[in-house]
């Protein structure tokens, strides 16, 4: 579990393969399988659907590299 204050810029640091992409594609919304739990947004339920009109999260260059034409 985590907290992340209002105001604040936020490094979510770690060696290969600790997690930080995977931790930002369930905060984000694209991932929903295979997790349980609650995610929060000023003190409300997060609905996923406003959440992404409010938010960007652009995903690490090597994950989009097969998807490039």
């Amino acid at each position: 579990s985590g907290r992340l204050p209002p105001g604040q810029l936020i490094a979510i640091m770690g060696p290969s393969g600790a997690g930080k992409s995977t931790l930002l594609d369930v905060l984000s919304g694209y991932r929903k399988t295979g997790v349980e739990g609650s995610i929060y947004v000023n003190g409300r339920g997060r609905n996923v659907e406003r959440f992404r009109k409010q938010s960007c999260y652009i995903t690490q260059d090597d994950r989009l590299q097969p998807l490039l034409t």
